[in-house]
Formats: structure tokens, sequence, C-alpha cells
């Protein structure tokens, strides 16, 4: 029984691999886990033989499509790695003339946390911008719409701050509406297409984790062509050394890292 379904999981892990270019095939141990448990529960909803059920599960695209979402991590919040935004929007607004809009995306935003945090460390500078967040899961781009979260989310922003963008509703805070309009959210996948810039800076941190290569590769490239002559693109800390073996990197501050496309020889 087990072999049979460590051998349903194999199968299961390669077509998500194929089918969406999630690194999953040798990728961390708990993802494998994950998956196992979400074929478990495929087998006590549908029921069947092993061999039955990696058959109609890996052709059933609703199942797959609840697959991958159920391997976000999805763990996030505001001002996240406090020293490195000081970094990025100080180099940000040194980059763009006052006065003129400073284009933002958020590659891979979740539930819209690190978008909202870059507004509001913007608006703080008192300047112009449109950022948009964009995520494959639906279910977590109504949640960045709605611009609701707990207490929790906001532990690490300073109480002024909180105060100042936030308003309480019930048990939940609410993203003030001035500061929500400003930030967009739209469901996309980037391994099938990736939103047109040019952006003066791109965030794309802690989504390589979710991609197998060349996607990834793939990806990230992409995303680095939509930057604007002088944008530049964030990671997170763990995947510099992945990024600087396809993109150009500059360290703007100590400890942090941003990225250019790679000049052609």
């Amino acid at each position: 029984m087990s072999s049979d379904r460590d051998k349903v999981i194999d199968r299961v892990l390669t077509v998500a691999e194929h089918r969406f270019g999630l690194r999953t095939v040798g990728g961390p141990g708990w993802v494998r886990d994950r998956v196992g448990a979400f074929v478990d529960g495929y087998v006590e909803r549908h029921g069947g033989s092993w061999v039955s059920v990696v058959e109609r599960m890996t052709v059933d695209r609703e199942s797959m499509n609840e697959l991958v979402a159920s391997l976000r991590v999805g763990e996030t919040r505001f001002l996240r790695d406090a020293a490195q935004w000081d970094a990025i929007v100080q180099h940000v607004c040194g980059l763009v003339p006052t006065g003129v809009a400073i284009k933002a995306l958020s590659a891979g935003c979740s539930t819209g946390e690190e978008a909202y945090t870059l507004a509001m460390l913007l608006a703080e500078k008192a300047r112009l911008f449109q950022i948009i967040g964009c995520d494959r899961s639906f279910e977590a781009m109504q949640v960045a719409r709605t611009g609701k979260y707990s207490a929790e989310a906001l532990r690490e922003v300073p109480p002024v701050l909180v105060e100042r963008y936030f308003e309480h509703d019930g048990a939940v805070l609410s993203v003030r509406a001035p500061l929500r309009a400003q930030v967009s959210f739209e469901a996309r996948d980037l391994v099938v297409r990736v939103p047109r810039g040019p952006f003066h800076v791109i965030l794309f941190k802690n989504v390589l984790l979710y991609l197998a290569e060349p996607m990834g590769s793939h990806v990230a490239t992409r995303l680095a062509r939509e930057l604007s002559d002088s944008g530049v693109l964030f990671s997170a800390a763990s995947e510099v050394v992945r990024l600087s073996a396809i993109l150009d990197p500059k360290r703007i501050a100590p400890g942090v890292i941003a990225f250019r496309p790679r000049r052609e020889p």
C-alpha cells in the first residue's frame, strides 16, 4: 500500500512540475508531505485504486489547481525584513524624480501584504506611486483586494503607521481607502505571462522557491526585461545566489542586492 501511494505521489509531483513549472520533484520535503496529504484526501473523497486515483486526479484540472494552491506557503506579513525595506524605498525614491509616479510590481504577492507595505512606505515619503500586485491564486487576490488583515500580520509595523494607514474593522484591520486605491491586484500565473512594464521596481521575493529550473530563470529574466532603463528587481536574501547566475547584481546597501537584466557581451 505504501509503495503504491509513493508511486502516486511521484506521478503527481512530476505532472505538477511539467504542467505548472513548479519545483516539486526534488524540491523541499514539505512539498512531498503536502502532496501526500492532498492525495490522501482525494482518495478519501473519491475512492478507487491508487492507479485509478492518479489517472483521474492528473487530468482533473480543478483538482490539480487545488493542489497547486495548497503548495503556497502563504507565510507573509507587513514590513517583513525592515532593513531591506528601508534600502529599497531609499534607493527607489532616489532613482525616480520627485513628481514622477513610481511604478512598482509585487510579483507573486500572495495576499497583498508586500504590495501594501511598499505603498505605505512610499506614502510616508509623500511620493506618487502606482503599484500592481499579482499572484496565481484567485483566493489570495480576493483577500488582497479587500485589504483586511489580522493584528498579527501587522505586528512589525510601528503603531503610528498602523493608525495612519489602517482602520479597525471588528476583529481585523482594514487598509484605509486612499492607500488601497493606489494598489491594484490581478490573478496571473507568472509562468504563463508576466505583467507589462516598464516598472521602476519589481519585488520578486520567495517565488523561486516554487519554480523548477529552467522555469524559474525564465520567469526572472522576463520580469527583469519589464524594468525601466534604471529600474531594479529585488528578491529575498535566500534567492540572491540563484538570481546572480542569470541577472546582474548590484549592492545598494549592506546585505541588500538589487538586480538588472544581464548585459549582452
